[in-house]
């Protein structure tokens, strides 16, 4: 009888359907999705670390279409400025970049290097740039945008920094349609000029001004011929003057200290968006706060749509008696809401003036939430 030998290695014979396929789904997609991808990651440095996958991946990295070069990646200045000169010198020539978010908050930023930046970004059509630098930083330097002025930018966001009015106001952005400034400090030399800061801005279509402190409470007008949405907050300013003809959305929030006056020619206005809320010493001055609340009303007399708070309707509330001599600003208006007020009974001379002067009165809608 023939016996097995017990070293003897035997091997099974699988059929096709068993056998194991092991595909990496991720690296067999094409080069376009995987560059989308690596766009997502939080940082810059992240995306490069892909390079060590497979020869696959080393290059992907170089084609991402967002760069995102912030200071929490890195040690020290130094560290930082190496990682960033070297993302711009193997970037890839054969793509441009959508955007760029250089993100400097952790120590005084290199000029030096944040003019690379910006002419890197310039060089490689940029359609956004975000820029955050901390108001310790100085003021930065108008001459730094002209690059990025002189390009086809359509996106430009700053966060925390210190931006000469005047200067800004003289550097034309041809293309720009975005424009968000976020908790900047905004220094002008003359505190008793009209600063009129974008108006060198042609195609400006939709401006953001988040908690901006001004360094004079000086007259701040914007002028806007293609603006078509506006939102300003707790910006501080004695006066503020808009001049937007195609303007249709236009939202308000301010805490007032102080009675404030208020001019907007604003003729295709359809929804404004006002909190309001007055505070401190103009709070005992009840002429002071009605005379800036009617100002406020009156400039937005084209609205189709007006939202408001509940502390600003109130006021108008308790003061209905200043309203009885007052004409009825709104020509349009169609839809009233109030926030957070629920009355039990609306003063006539709170109701007229918002409704006797609306051609559109006997549909009018007027909402509590």
């Amino acid at each position: 009888m023939p016996t097995r030998n017990p070293n003897k290695k035997i091997r099974i014979k699988r059929e096709p359907e068993e056998e194991q396929i092991h595909v990496d789904r991720l690296s067999s997609l094409p080069d376009h999705i995987l560059h989308y991808i690596l766009s997502y990651f939080d940082s810059i440095k992240l995306s490069a670390q892909t390079s060590v996958l497979s020869t696959r991946w080393r290059y992907l990295w170089t084609h991402v279409h967002r760069l995102i070069l912030d200071t929490d990646e890195s040690f020290n200045p130094t560290n930082f400025a190496r990682i960033v000169n070297e993302v711009m010198y193997n970037r890839s020539e054969e793509c441009n970049i959508c955007s760029i978010d250089y993100i400097h908050m952790k120590y005084k930023p290199d000029k030096m290097l944040l003019n690379r930046v910006v002419r890197f970004a310039a060089s490689r059509d940029c359609q956004q740039f975000c820029l955050c630098v901390p108001h310790d930083a100085g003021s930065l330097d108008s001459s730094m945008f002209v690059p990025l002025a002189n390009s086809n930018l359509r996106t430009l966001i700053l966060r925390e920094a210190c931006l000469g009015l005047e200067l800004l106001g003289s550097t034309r952005f041809a293309m720009l349609r975005d424009l968000d400034l976020d908790e900047c400090w905004l220094s002008c030399q003359n505190e008793y000029a009209v600063l009129d800061p974008f108006a060198n801005f042609p195609c400006l279509e939709n401006l953001v001004l988040r908690g901006c402190i001004l360094e004079h409470s000086c007259r701040f007008k914007i002028s806007g011929p293609r603006l078509v949405k506006l939102a300003i907050s707790f910006l501080d300013c004695s006066k503020l003057e808009i001049d937007a003809p195609n303007l249709k959305f236009f939202g308000l929030w301010e805490e007032l200290e102080y009675s404030k006056l208020y001019q907007f020619n604003l003729p295709s206005l359809e929804l404004a968006d006002i909190w309001v809320k007055f505070r401190g010493l103009v709070e005992r001055n009840k002429d002071g706060m009605m005379a800036c609340a009617t100002s406020l009303l009156r400039g937005l007399h084209n609205a189709s749509s007006l939202f408001m708070n509940s502390a600003f309707f109130e006021l108008l509330v308790r003061n209905s008696e200043f309203l009885e001599n007052q004409c009825c600003p709104f020509t349009r208006l169609t839809s009233l809401t109030v926030d957070g007020y629920v009355p039990d009974m609306l003063p006539y001379h709170v109701m007229s003036y918002f409704l006797s002067g609306s051609s559109n009165r006997g549909s009018m809608y007027l909402e509590f939430v």
